[in-house]
Formats: C-alpha cells, sequence, structure tokens
C-alpha cells in the first residue's frame, strides 16, 4: 500500500466508525424535538428493530407517529413501550387517552385521562388538558349530565380558558 493508499485509509476509517456507530434512537430524540415527525418515526423504528433502548425506542415512536395523526399506530407503540417497561406517566395516559379518543373508543379514552390525572408528576397544564379530554368524551358518550357537572368545576379551577367557556354555553343548550 502506497501512500496515498495510506492516508485515505487514516482519513477514511472514521468516516467508516461514524456509520458504524450510527445512534438511531438518538437521531429519532433529535428529529422530534425538531419537529421532524416522520424522521423521528423512522429512526425509533430503527431503534427498536436494533433494540436499542426498546421501551424509550417505543414511547418516541408512539409521540412521533400522534404527532403526525396515526393515532391507531401511536397506541400500539406506546402500549409496546408500556409492555417494555416504561413507566405509565400521566403524559403516556393522555397521549393513550387522546389516540383512543380520536378512534371513537370514549369509555377507553376516560379510563386513560382519569388514571393519567392521578400521577403526582403531572404538570398543572397536562392534568387541565385531562380534565378537559375527559369532559368532551362525556359529551361525545351522551352523558350530558356528567359533562356539564365536571365543567363546571373545571371552570370554576380554570376560568380563563376561552374554549370551556364557550363549551359550557354550548351545553347549556342541551
Amino acid at each position: 500500500m502506497g501512500k496515498i493508499g495510506r492516508w485515505l485509509s487514516v482519513l477514511l476509517f472514521p468516516l467508516l466508525l461514524t456509520g458504524c456507530m450510527a445512534d438511531p434512537y438518538a437521531d429519532g430524540i433529535e428529529a422530534l424535538e425538531n419537529g421532524q415527525y416522520e424522521e423521528a418515526a423512522g429512526q425509533f423504528k430503527e431503534a427498536v428493530k436494533k433494540d436499542e433502548n426498546k421501551a424509550d425506542s417505543y414511547r418516541g415512536l408512539g409521540i412521533a407517529l400522534w404527532e403526525t395523526k396515526d393515532y391507531e399506530g401511536a397506541k400500539e407503540a406506546l402500549k409496546k413501550a408500556l409492555e417494555e417497561g416504561s413507566k405509565k406517566t400521566g403524559t403516556i395516559c393522555n397521549l393513550l387517552g387522546s389516540c383512543e379518543f380520536q378512534s371513537g373508543n370514549m369509555e377507553e379514552a376516560l379510563k386513560y385521562f382519569e388514571e393519567g390525572q392521578k400521577d403526582a408528576g403531572n404538570s398543572d397544564s397536562l392534568t387541565q388538558s385531562m380534565r378537559f379530554n375527559s369532559i368532551c368524551a362525556y359529551e361525545k358518550l351522551g352523558d350530558i349530565e356528567t359533562a356539564k357537572s365536571l365543567l363546571k368545576q373545571y371552570t370554576a379551577d380554570y376560568p380563563e380558558d376561552e374554549e370551556a367557556v364557550k363549551e359550557a354555553q354550548f351545553l347549556e343548550t342541551r
């Protein structure tokens, strides 16, 4: 091997290493943070195939698919994340509840929203979101009285929520 061949091998060796050491999980996180949800989903699928951070990869995949409105895919991925050992947080419950809501499964949605509200680690905005989502699910179920009752409590706690005020006005006509 001549001098040029040796230099080329020295220069190309790091490129080969970085190509072989690609981290689809880290790339998925980066894509998710940058709002590149389809790219993130692809990276997380690759990470799952490689058996890397499997629970976290499924969770990331679920979030990415939810963002692309693939609610069935998101639900499957989030359930796999739980099977693989992810903690059932308020965030995961809210996402699963939202997937069920979008699929028309209001009873399941309510179970997740109610379970998620019990998580002590929730932010106030997450709890608020799940409370409002529960009201909407009761309304979709046709349980207007429960929806009204919950909405009354909700608007007392969140009087600045204009969407809830409009919802209360709407429900009063029913």
